[in-house]
């Protein structure tokens, strides 16, 4: 089996790379520079796994080189604009998107797969991938996107909102480190992991998902309430948005609890 991995030489493509070699394939791997049509000419499985923005152009440039037996793939936060790009293409059709990055291995994490054209290829990508232990979700694309403005798009515009208040209030993060409570600073932890990566990535996330512009709404929506209630000093207000948020979560709130204590204890015995 022969691998071709368009923009491989990032940490995904690498982690991918090395896998798919212990399985016995041949891998080829395409930089910025790389021949991307040459290696597409070439592959059994074509995987293009390069920044957001430049997904479709590069899905366009490959397509029509592709061989009708193999199989057209990607590793891409947005399912919709790239999935329609693939559809010029003959061969084999299957979105792909892993949720989870370099640094927590492969064993357990979840990995979406939206298919469009099953053939061979698609079956025996299937099962390599349950062969490194990683849990199979099959979605539309439409599915995925609307899912993912809400599991990436809501939650990276509420850490980048958090880290941005703190900045225009010019707050001391060394002293709120000092003084914080354990769930304050699992959630200053939690931001500053989202802004310690590129924020490229975070722009096309936000930017090139048809739903997030739905999400950003809502959530703006969701603190100007409680704005006005603070503003106002309605504690009957700012408790009715409280409950309903809590009805709204139900068991999820006691098993939220839970698991977050674990980690809470994790972090004061690990400072």
């Amino acid at each position: 089996m022969k691998i071709a991995i368009i923009g491989g030489k990032g940490q995904m493509g690498k982690m991918f790379a090395e896998a798919f070699k212990k399985k016995g394939c041949e891998v080829i791997l395409t930089g910025r520079r790389g021949n991307n049509i040459d290696a597409a000419k070439k592959a059994d499985i074509i995987i293009v796994s390069v920044p957001i923005r430049e997904t479709v152009k590069v899905i366009e440039e490959i397509a029509s080189h592709i061989k009708e037996d193999a199989l057209l793939t990607d590793f891409t936060s947005i399912k919709v604009k790239p999935m329609d790009a693939m559809k010029t293409a003959k061969c084999g059709i299957l979105g792909g998107h892993p949720l989870f990055d370099s640094t927590v291995g492969f064993k357990s994490q979840n990995f979406i797969l939206c298919p469009l054209k099953e053939n061979n290829n698609s079956k025996w990508y299937r099962l390599f991938l349950k062969s490194l232990g990683l849990n199979i979700i099959e979605l539309s694309a439409e599915e995925h996107d609307k899912n993912m403005a809400v599991i990436q798009g809501l939650t990276h515009i509420s850490n980048i909102s958090l880290g941005y208040a703190l900045k225009k209030l010019g707050y001391n993060l060394d002293m709120g480190e000092k003084l914080s409570s354990p769930v304050y600073l699992l959630r200053l932890y939690t931001a500053g992991r989202i802004l310690a990566q590129d924020e490229k990535l975070y722009s096309d996330i936000e930017m090139e998902n048809p739903y997030s512009k739905e999400t950003a709404k809502a959530y703006l929506e969701a603190v100007k309430e409680i704005e006005s209630a603070v503003e106002k000093g309605s504690k009957s207000e700012f408790e009715r948005i409280f409950t309903e948020s809590r009805q709204y979560f139900g068991d999820k709130c006691k098993k939220a609890r839970d698991l977050t204590g674990r980690v809470l204890n994790f972090m004061a015995k690990n400072k």
